[in-house]
């Protein structure tokens, strides 16, 4: 076997593989979108995971893990 077939053939792979689990991280243990965010919004500000775009809940996360620890 060549070194380009088998370049080619693993990116095949890590392209087949990277769509997959693509398609497997948008659901979150069978939870729809809604459901996520109706749990996220129940948790105390400080306990919700850093998200990007959520520039004010992730400063005020950070602050209070400098302040208080983990």
């Amino acid at each position: 076997m060549t070194p380009t077939a088998r370049k080619n053939i693993l990116c095949s792979m890590a392209l087949v593989a990277a769509i997959f689990f693509g398609f497997q991280a948008n659901n979150v243990n069978g939870m729809t979108r809604a459901e996520y965010r109706a749990q996220i919004r129940s948790m105390e500000i400080t306990q919700r995971p850093n998200r990007f775009g959520h520039v004010y809940g992730n400063n005020v996360r950070r602050i209070h893990h400098w302040r208080h620890g983990r």
